[in-house]
C-alpha cells in the first residue's frame, strides 16, 4: 500500500510454516474466518505510528460476498520488522455450508478487497488493494471438520495391483478419481460402473439381484443401498448389484431413472462406496 503522504507499507502471506493463511474457530451459530497477513513498513512518514485495516472479503470467482472484516489497528513503529494482524469476519454455518457447494471439492480461494487508512496523517489517509489467497482443500477440510460440519476419512487401495479385474477396478476407480475433480460427473459414475463389474467377476461373492430394477427411481436405489450395508446378513453381493444398478442410470436414457440429474455428490458417493468396497475385496484375494 502507497499513501499520498509517501507511506509505504507491504503486505503479504505470513511466511511461519505451518500458519494457516485463512483460518476458521467455532463459534456457536457463527464462526471466526480470520485471514492472517504480515504488514512491513517500508516508510513511515514522520507523525504517523499507526495503520488501520478494514475491508470485505468474497469467494473468488464471482460467488458473492462473504462479509465485511472488523476493522484491525496495526503499529507501524515496532522493534520488529513485520507485524502479523488477523483479518476477521463472522461467517455463519449456512454461509459455509454455501462455500463447500462452491469449492465441490478443490482448493478453496477468497478474493478480498482491502483498505488502509493512516488516522494521523495529514495528506489523503486512503489506500486500497484486491488479492486472492488460496487454502490446500485439505487444510480447509480440516478446518471445517473443528467446526463440526463435515467428517472424512480415507480409505487407501494400494496400486499397482498384481493384475486381473482386481487392478482394472483400481484403474477404473481412479479415472472416476480424476473425473470427479473434473467436474465430469457422469463419466465418473460410469467408470465407477466399470469398477463394480470387474469386482463382479471376481466370483468371491456369489452374484445376486434386484427384483423390478426398471421401476426403481434414483432414490429408490439409494435405499437398497443403505437397507444392504445396515443388513449385514444380505451379504456383499448384495450390496455390489444394488451399486452397480445404480451406476446404470447415466447409461439409460428410459424408466424411471431416465430423469435423474448426475451430480458431484452422486459421483462422490459411489465412487468412494465402490472403492471402500474393493478395499474389502482385496483382502479376500490377497
Amino acid at each position: 500500500m502507497k499513501f499520498q503522504d509517501g507511506t509505504h507499507i507491504r503486505l503479504r502471506a505470513p511466511e511461519q510454516h505451518g500458519v494457516a493463511t485463512v483460518g476458521l474457530r467455532p463459534g456457536l451459530g457463527a464462526h471466526r474466518l480470520a485471514v492472517r497477513i504480515e504488514a512491513e513498513p517500508l516508510h513511515v512518514t514522520d507523525g504517523v505510528t499507526q495503520l488501520t485495516l478494514s475491508g470485505e472479503i468474497r469467494a473468488a470467482e464471482g460467488i458473492g460476498w462473504i462479509g465485511s472484516f472488523l476493522p484491525t489497528l496495526v503499529p507501524l513503529r515496532t522493534k520488529a520488522t513485520s507485524v502479523a494482524v488477523d483479518l476477521v469476519v463472522p461467517v455463519t454455518s449456512a454461509q459455509l455450508l454455501a462455500l463447500e457447494e462452491h469449492r465441490a471439492g478443490g482448493d478453496l480461494a477468497v478474493l478480498v478487497d482491502l483498505q488502509g487508512t493512516l488516522p494521523q496523517s495529514t495528506a489523503h489517509p486512503v489506500a486500497e488493494l484486491q488479492e486472492t489467497y488460496r487454502v490446500a482443500a485439505s487444510t480447509w477440510e480440516r478446518q471445517l471438520e473443528s467446526v463440526g460440519l463435515t467428517a472424512s476419512f480415507t480409505v487407501t487401495v494400494p496400486l499397482p495391483m498384481a493384475h486381473g479385474p482386481i487392478r482394472q477396478a483400481a484403474e477404473h476407480l481412479r479415472t472416476a478419481d480424476r473425473q470427479i475433480t473434473a467436474g465430469e460427473y457422469p463419466d465418473a459414475i460410469r467408470e465407477t460402473r466399470l469398477a463394480l463389474s470387474s469386482m463382479r467377476k471376481l466370483g468371491v461373492w456369489p452374484s445376486g439381484g434386484t427384483k423390478k430394477r426398471d421401476d426403481q427411481d434414483q432414490a429408490d436405489r439409494y435405499g437398497i443401498l443403505l437397507d444392504r450395508i445396515t443388513d449385514q446378513a444380505n451379504g456383499y453381493a448384495d450390496v455390489i448389484q444394488a451399486a452397480f444398478n445404480q451406476t446404470s442410470g447415466p447409461q439409460h436414457n428410459d424408466g424411471a431413472i431416465a430423469s435423474a440429474a448426475w451430480t458431484r455428490a452422486d459421483a462422490v458417493t459411489l465412487n468412494a462406496l465402490a472403492a471402500a468396497l474393493l478395499h474389502r475385496l482385496s483382502r479376500e484375494t490377497a
